[in-house]
């Protein structure tokens, strides 16, 4: 059984992702945006919104290693993130930028509505 669950929703203009679970840790996460990439592939998404919903703490290093991944993974899509619940508060901005920095499309919001109206009117 996998240590987190994700749900889709095709919305208006973009693919929206949740993943949920009880602890998160660098398989957890890696293995969801792993999965979420190759439904992205699969459906041809070129825009999506991940909802990160999962308790628990990354290393600054776990978050550079995943951060690093996302431009290869998601090229050519333009990714909205909203994190819930982030123990380590300087890690999802982290994240953002290790990812920008390597040519990734993606934005950190604080919201589902913003990221939602962000990927429409882009």
């Amino acid at each position: 059984m996998a240590a987190y669950r994700l749900a889709w929703e095709d919305r208006e203009g973009y693919l929206h992702a949740s993943i949920s679970g009880d602890r998160d840790s660098f398989d957890v996460t890696r293995g969801a945006v792993m999965e979420i990439a190759k439904v992205c592939r699969e459906m041809k998404a070129t825009k999506l919104l991940v909802e990160h919903d999962v308790d628990g703490a990354l290393t600054s290093t776990e978050v550079y290693n995943i951060g690093r991944q996302l431009p290869v993974l998601f090229r050519g899509v333009q990714v909205a993130f909203v994190v819930h619940h982030p123990t380590v508060r300087v890690n999802p901005a982290f994240l953002e930028l290790v990812a920008r920095n390597r040519g990734a499309n993606g934005r950190l919001f604080e919201t589902v509505e913003e990221a939602g109206r962000w990927l429409r009117e882009t």
